[in-house]
């Protein structure tokens, strides 16, 4: 072979084999079928996704849900540290200030009180904060005075003794203890209505247990004067539930009692006390008046104080849905941080109704294990059904990471043998992994909206992105200070 024909052979073959590799490239993606999920674009989402949109933001600066997606409920999982804070709860706060609404956020740390609360005053919100580190500035809440028949403080009762105590193995001692806890709250307003005095407070509340004896009979003839209705002096039935409460084994009765108190733990605190002696507020106000309402928690005592960031948010609940609003009542919007923290029996019926009663609700959660914990895994799954909208941030735990690789979806590809030939080959595949869920870049958030396919979006801090850069150097709003003062406090005596 001449050179010339070995340097032409030589010079050709790669192209050729180029030629070849791209042609059966071109052919195994001609002959590839696929179907099932895919990563979406926003513009493809269009409907329920976009900046002209004025639900809650979702990237931290531009990108919002419509409105009926935002009511459709919101759950959002990550670990500590992955900026559920600063990238979603403080911009939709921020978003929010040129809006007619309310807005009542859950707020471990006061982070998000800091970092809104003067912003949202002067575009014209009323502004409470409820703190219990520091009852000097925090407004007062008496979650029983909110109460407004049996069922209520019967649900109240419930809630006290399960956040206290919110493990499967507890359920019959939880039962008992409610059900006395649930009789001594009647006696309580039956009182407070006799006397005009304001004696229902979780304080009096726990001082009848803390004085309760072996038997119940040191409060015995309190009792007697307590269970009768003014209203009806004749009904002896909350004295037949007080001696119902009382029947069965002493020492049974004595762990009921002794439930109830481990719940009420945190009442023993002064401040706390005070705090929850009266009501400085209406929560029915907040459908005629824009305001901000801050609950704000010390972060190193979520579990000290979760009775009552339970009992509080089911004080809420039940305000927004006592009666349908109408037509100028102000929307609320909640924002329900560290939510694995709180106990709230029956919330599966109240995810799943409250948008009807123009409400929006965010649940914020460090794992997808923290509703199973708290709640069982069957109610878990049933309050994850209450939430249209899932998102979570870089670094989630395998839990969470699961869940999304699951709710993300799969990939269905169907591949033809060739042109001529029928013989197909089908494979199914994760659409993501849970270990790329787990590895999101750190700017990155997937998020999923009902029978929609998934979304990853570029996400910004707050302090990011210069406007509400601006708000939040403004800094948390001045509020009058006062002393704390329990002479004025309503106390019951034996």
């Amino acid at each position: 072979m001449r050179p010339t024909d070995i340097f032409k052979a030589t010079s050709t073959f790669p192209l050729k084999m180029i030629g070849v590799g791209s042609k059966r490239l071109f052919q195994q993606w001609a002959l590839t079928e696929k179907s099932g999920a895919n990563l979406a674009k926003p513009k493809h989402l269009k409907d329920v996704i976009g900046k002209h949109h004025k639900g809650a933001l979702v990237d931290g600066y531009s990108l919002r849900l419509s409105e009926d997606e935002t009511s459709k409920n919101i759950v959002v999982i990550a670990r500590t540290g992955a900026g559920k804070t600063s990238r979603n709860i403080i911009p939709n706060v921020l978003d929010k200030r040129n809006s007619e609404a309310s807005i009542i956020i859950n707020d471990p740390r006061g982070e998000v009180f800091a970092a809104t609360s003067a912003a949202m005053q002067d575009a014209g919100y009323t502004i409470i904060v409820i703190n219990p580190a520091d009852p000097e500035v925090s407004a007062r809440f008496n979650p029983l005075a909110e109460a407004r028949d049996d069922i209520e403080l019967e649900q109240i009762a419930e809630i006290i003794v399960k956040a206290g105590n919110p493990h499967d193995k507890d359920a019959f001692w939880n039962a008992g203890a409610t059900r006395l806890v649930s009789v001594l709250l009647k006696a309580l307003r039956n009182l407070e209505r006799a006397t005009g005095q304001p004696v229902l407070t979780l304080a009096n509340l726990t001082f009848l247990l803390q004085n309760f004896g072996a038997d119940g009979s040191p409060i015995n003839d309190w009792m007697a004067n307590a269970s009768i209705d003014p209203d009806d002096p004749h009904d002896a039935s909350l004295w037949n539930e007080w001696k119902g409460a009382l029947t069965g084994n002493p020492e049974g009765v004595q762990s009921f009692v002794l439930n109830a108190l481990t719940a009420l733990r945190a009442m023993s605190n002064r401040n706390l006390a005070w705090m929850t002696s009266a009501s400085d507020f209406s929560l029915q106000d907040m459908r005629r008046k824009k305001t901000c309402l801050y609950f704000v928690t010390p972060a190193q005592h979520q579990d000290y104080y979760s009775f009552l960031i339970s009992v509080f948010f089911r004080s809420v609940f039940n305000a927004a849905m006592r009666q349908m609003p109408g037509k100028s009542d102000l929307p609320w919007h909640m924002l329900c941080d560290e939510f694995g923290h709180s106990t709230l029996p029956g919330f599966v019926s109240t995810a799943n109704t409250i948008r009807a009663y123009k409400c929006s609700l965010t649940i914020v959660l460090q794992s997808i294990s923290q509703l199973a914990d708290r709640y069982g895994r069957e109610t878990a799954y049933a309050i994850q059904g209450g939430f249209n909208t899932a998102m979570t941030y870089p670094g989630a735990d395998p839990q969470t990471a699961q869940f999304f690789e699951g709710i993300a979806g799969k990939v269905r590809e169907r591949q033809k043998e060739s042109w001529t030939r029928h013989t197909d080959q089908y494979r199914e595949y994760n659409l993501l992994n849970a270990s790329e869920v787990r590895t999101l870049p750190a700017d990155t958030a997937l998020l999923v909206s009902a029978n929609r396919q998934p979304l990853l979006l570029k996400t910004k801090p707050y302090f990011a992105v210069p406007h509400f850069a601006a708000l939040a150097n403004k800094g948390p709003a001045r509020l009058p200070r006062r002393r704390v003062d329990m002479s004025g406090v309503a106390r019951i005596t034996l």
